[in-house]
């Protein structure tokens, strides 16, 4: 069993239809001291939720109904609407493909990872969201990541 990271001062909106898996989620987050979670079942309480709160990270699901989730990381990373177009997104994924990954990446995903989650995987994720920040560029009114392979070596 590993120990638990320590990630104080942190809020977290953690974006899941599913009561079952946000508590999980929760517990996983409440033993890497962060505390500070904010919850959203669907894009609209998601938005009220970003906006008022203001959050650190946002773990999303991917598999939002109505394509939320590509709604929802879309409308995070145009700083024409969005004061927080920068904050780090963690995309959870219950069936990976090719295709969801990549318009994942493109929407600005920081890391993209699969369900069902560990909490050590989780806290690998989470520890390289904050402890290796990814450079961004703005273009065309969007906020997008720079490659990790280009940040590397142009920076």
């Amino acid at each position: 069993m590993h120990i638990a990271p320590s990630f104080p001062n942190l809020s977290v909106l953690l974006i899941d239809s599913s009561p079952h898996y946000r508590r999980l989620i929760r517990t996983m987050l409440y033993q890497a001291q962060l505390n500070r979670i904010f919850e959203a079942a669907d894009l609209s309480s998601a938005a009220t939720t970003f906006i008022q709160k203001q959050p650190n990270i946002v773990i999303l699901d991917w598999d939002l109904a109505d394509g939320g989730s590509v709604k929802c990381l879309a409308a995070i990373r145009s700083f024409k609407t969005s004061p927080f177009a920068k904050a780090p997104v963690l995309v959870m994924m219950e069936r990976p493909d090719r295709r969801s990954v990549v318009q994942a990446a493109k929407l600005g995903a920081h890391e993209i990872i699969t369900k069902p989650i560990s909490p050590n995987n989780l806290w690998l994720h989470l520890s390289g969201i904050i402890n290796m920040p990814r450079k961004y560029r703005e273009a065309n009114g969007k906020i997008s990541l720079v490659p990790r392979a280009i940040s590397n070596s142009m920076f």
